[in-house]
């Protein structure tokens, strides 16, 4: 199972669709998911260690994978390379 981790602050503009994008993944793909605010200190060192400059930014099993909102078909793609999706 794959663990995304969400890196957000709370004056991000784009960072809803990004939350809102992982979310609906959900539904379709098993993951772990998490969302860190990026004002915090665990949000804090989580960005220094993947270097991240802006949010939102999306870690996938411990790497930095997106900066910014990934294109749903993006998303799935780096998903689809972790898992297979849950049967309906």
């Amino acid at each position: 199972m794959a663990n995304i981790t969400l890196l957000y602050s709370p004056s991000c503009g784009a960072c809803p669709s990004a939350k809102s994008l992982w979310k609906e993944l959900r539904v379709k793909y098993s993951f772990s998911y998490r969302e860190v605010d990026i004002t915090t200190t665990d949000g804090q060192d989580l960005a220094n260690r993947h270097s991240v400059r802006a949010v939102p930014a999306t870690i996938i099993d411990g790497r930095l994978t997106f900066v910014g909102v990934p294109s749903r078909q993006s998303a799935e793609k780096a998903l689809q390379l972790k898992m297979k999706p849950q049967p309906t």
